[in-house]
């Protein structure tokens, strides 16, 4: 795992992480969730996110799952189930607050598939789960689900098209080729997908096992491990890669 150390914690938020991981610079977790290895972020903030695939690429100021407000209530402000929000001031300093119905209006967290590119400048919705493949363009709003390889934008983003015809990808969702990594991977024609799925499904074929690395889970109060001591580390890496050519 690298960069965690510029990633922020807000009170009991964790990551579970399936190394490797790589924050490239200063990102903010603010919720519980699982992360799968090879995915890497630039800035942004998860705020009600359940969970992030493998392989993803994240750019800049990337939101997710902000904290909604209730558009049915008598206002929308967090006056009426968060008494603390104004309690410093006398006039707010004694009242009844709809405490035990502050997330009643609120919708589940986000899911994010394997191999999703976000551009910058996304916000994702809560509510919304994105599927493996898509692509969602820079300055997106997402407020909907999102079907796996499909390409979105806009605000509020709608489809644009598939990146792949129906065939291609039943075949992608079929073989789930992020189940294994780039050295299990290595020799696949990657700018040829259909000649790519056809060598994968073979190799699966012939016994090749998917890459299960130990998960970490990293918060506020834990110490992350340095990149040498974490599993799924350059000098792991360099010895995986040294015992498979030995038994080859």
């Amino acid at each position: 795992m690298r960069g965690i150390s510029v990633v922020s914690f807000k009170k009991k938020a964790s990551a579970d992480i399936e190394p490797p991981v790589w924050f490239q610079r200063a990102f903010s977790i603010r919720c519980n969730v699982r992360i799968g290895a090879f995915t890497y972020f630039q800035t942004g903030s998860l705020q009600g996110c359940e969970s992030i695939g493998r392989y993803c690429s994240i750019a800049g100021n990337l939101r997710v799952g902000d904290i909604e407000h209730p558009t049915g209530w008598l206002s929308t402000s967090p006056f009426q189930y968060n008494a603390a929000r104004f309690g410093w001031s006398e006039a707010a300093a004694d009242y009844e607050a709809l405490v035990s119905k502050k997330d009643s209006f609120r919708k589940p967290q986000v899911v994010i598939g394997n191999d999703v590119w976000i551009g910058a400048n996304a916000t994702i919705l809560r509510g919304v789960t994105i599927g493996d493949g898509a692509i969602i363009a820079s300055g997106s709003v997402v407020t909907r689900a999102v079907e796996p390889y499909s390409v979105v934008g806009g605000v509020p983003a709608r489809h644009i098209r598939f990146r792949f015809d129906e065939e291609t990808i039943a075949e992608l969702l079929d073989i789930r080729w992020w189940r294994f990594s780039p050295h299990d991977l290595s020799g696949i024609p990657f700018d040829d997908v259909n000649a790519a799925t056809t060598d994968i499904s073979r190799r699966i074929d012939q016994g090749m096992e998917p890459y299960e690395p130990d998960r970490m889970k990293v918060s506020k109060t834990t110490r992350s491990p340095t990149e040498s001591e974490a599993p799924g580390s350059s000098r792991t890496r360099r010895a995986l890669g040294r015992l498979r050519r030995a038994v080859q």
